[in-house]
């Protein structure tokens, strides 16, 4: 009997996925093959070129799959499909391989290539019957896929920790060293090549797939639907009232938004496009809850919206585009498109994952790039900084007139560059052009305005956390009243201290403290430590105790250090973060049983 024969009688299953993926699984092996090499010290695969070679096969495996599924969907257009099935994941390896960040940036690629694969079995643009048709079908597959990738991902965590039991008994029990074998061969190849692998195994054939399939509610997708109705709208129908409050009090108060508020915008139209692709279902849309929420969902992301494209435009206006900056924007365009398109009645679940796709592609090709246009302006930026502070590119140093707000900036500006070797290059060619020159292998903030000509206190920056210290060569703290020492204590935010016979911590600014062995609910807060902050000064503190009593009994903390947080603009108020000193009480401690 021939190997194959063989083969296809005990594990059908295998033969028929390698059959049908054979690109993919191929670029799964060499990929899992440069990750076991690397890890088991072969230094010619840690090179960058291997490193990428490794991003773009399991890419182009993604790819792979993905053009599977197109030719699939589409029989008659067999040159199209050869192309995306074989030509493309071998464009996609190379691709990853481009260096030259001016015209492209790979590393959207791999999020792209899964995009791409949830839509590649369904490009068809139909309307009416077949259009509804089409999405069920998406949401059937894509409801499938994501369900075995969690068994798949699970099936894996069985094996990783049966994995674990047999080196450990075969350590203990025997002696027997083969803690590399398993952890550097054996679990990545089960986790790279084999765990893939048997994923494939469960995608269905589109031929398999039928569009009642998704009238019909299942187990899963009765899960999933209930966790979406009862748990993901709830959270964002509340969600949306938090916003849209915030909104008006920013209305009210003249108060510009602060810098977080554009990742929680975005968090929040995600989760809701997400929940509208669980909720598609026609089994699911006659619940009345998902058709109030089909129903309003889109117009409650306006205003929120509205509210991101401000705050985002806030931080670039000051402070100029970065790549994380123009990703967010991209999100905050992605879902503004979805809410006009699903409230001019235009509206298709497939959009949602290609409109990701489309605006991930355009943000990574070309000089208008997330990671090439940043660098630029903010080379433009520091251009216009030096020029207009004065630079004199006759003195030695070139010292100019310098601001702190342009100190600032400049370091700011700098530190962003410096991260990358294209920054930190064309940041020395800027400054280059006013005589500012430093050593090689310092780049940085610091470096750079020292080479400008200014002096370190005006570069220097206080630190968001700063602590204070007891000034042991001054005041004596009196302990006559308190002259029982307990023991030394360290405080920390909501992190509870047992120091017998007290439980205590911080929280908001005050010190909660109580018996051990009292719920921690009932614990009241003692002292409010918001004013006795304020009254100490900026090196050191000035009055190092703080007296309490707790169920009779009077107790005195002499403080030696207070560390606390003093805001993203080190100009906000001081909330503590901790606090160290000795405990004192004016009885004496009770003898430990």
């Amino acid at each position: 009997m021939r190997f194959k024969d063989w083969l296809e009688r005990q594990a059908p299953d295998f033969v028929q996925t390698g059959q049908r993926f054979p690109l993919a699984i191929l670029m799964a092996a060499l990929a899992t093959v440069i990750v076991i090499g690397a890890i088991n010290d072969q230094t010619w695969l840690q090179h960058e070129v291997w490193v990428r070679a490794g991003l773009g096969l399991a890419t182009g495996a993604v790819f792979a799959v993905a053009g599977v599924y197109f030719a699939e969907s589409r029989p008659a257009d067999r040159l199209v499909g050869m192309l995306l099935k074989y030509l493309l994941p071998v464009a996609a390896v190379g691709a990853v391989q481009v260096t030259d960040i001016a015209w492209f940036v790979p590393y959207a690629l791999p999020a792209i290539s899964i995009l791409w694969l949830s839509v590649s079995p369904f490009t068809r643009v139909d309307r009416d019957v077949a259009r509804q048709e089409q999405q069920n079908r998406f949401w059937i597959v894509n409801h499938q896929a994501l369900a075995t990738a969690a068994i798949a991902a699970g099936a894996f965590a069985i094996i990783a920790l049966g994995f674990v039991i047999i080196e450990r008994s075969l350590s203990m029990l025997f002696g027997l060293q083969v803690d590399d074998l398993f952890y550097r061969w054996l679990l990545p190849f089960t986790g790279l090549f084999l765990t893939p692998v048997y994923w494939l195994s469960t995608l269905p054939r589109l031929a398999e797939v039928q569009a009642s399939e998704a009238e019909r509610p299942e187990f899963i997708g009765k899960a999933v639907g209930f966790l979406g109705q009862f748990v993901l709208v709830p959270m964002l129908f509340i969600y949306a009232l938090i916003l849209l409050a915030y909104t008006a009090q920013i209305i009210v108060t003249q108060k510009l938004p602060q810098g977080m508020i554009g990742w929680m915008v975005l968090g929040f139209v995600v989760v809701g496009a997400a929940t509208w692709l669980v909720l598609h279902p026609p089994f699911m849309r006659s619940k009345p809850l998902v058709k109030l929420f089909r129903r309003l969902w889109f117009w409650l992301t306006l205003v929120p919206l509205g509210l991101f494209f401000f705050a985002v435009w806030v931080r670039i206006d000051a402070y100029g585009f970065t790549p994380e900056r123009m990703l967010l924007l991209a999100g905050g365009v992605w879902a503004l498109a979805l809410a006009a398109i699903f409230l001019a009645r235009r509206g298709d679940i497939r959009l949602i994952p290609a409109l990701a796709a489309a605006i991930l592609l355009l943000l990574s090709v070309g000089p208008w790039n997330y990671a090439h246009l940043p660098l630029q302006q903010q080379l433009h930026r520091l251009d216009v900084l030096v020029m207009n502070a004065g630079a004199d590119q006759t003195a030695t140093p070139p010292r100019g007139n310098w601001s702190s707000e342009d100190v600032a900036q400049a370091r700011g500006i700098i530190d962003f560059l410096v991260t990358t070797p294209e920054g930190r290059a064309d940041a020395r060619q800027v400054m280059g052009k006013y005589g500012v020159t430093w050593d090689e292998g310092q780049d940085g903030s610091y470096a750079v305005l020292t080479a400008l000509g200014l002096d370190a206190a005006s570069i220097e920056t206080p630190s968001r956390y700063a602590s204070l210290f007891r000034d042991f060569s001054g005041q004596a703290v009196d302990v006559s009243a308190t002259p029982w020492l307990l023991r030394p204590i360290s405080l920390y935010r909501v992190s509870a201290l047992d120091a017998a016979p007290l439980r205590m911590w911080l929280e908001a600014n005050g010190l909660r403290a109580g018996p051990i062995g009292t719920p921690d609910l009932e614990i009241p807060r003692v002292i409010d430590l918001s004013a006795w902050l304020d009254r100490q000064n900026d090196a050191t503190l000035v009055e190092p105790s703080l007296d309490f009593s707790v169920g009779g009994v009077g107790y005195r903390l002499v403080v030696t250090s207070v560390g606390f947080d003093r805001g993203e603009d080190n100009a906000g108020p001081r909330t503590l973060s901790s606090l160290e000193g000795q405990l004192f009480t004016d009885r004496p401690p009770m003898p430990t049983p």
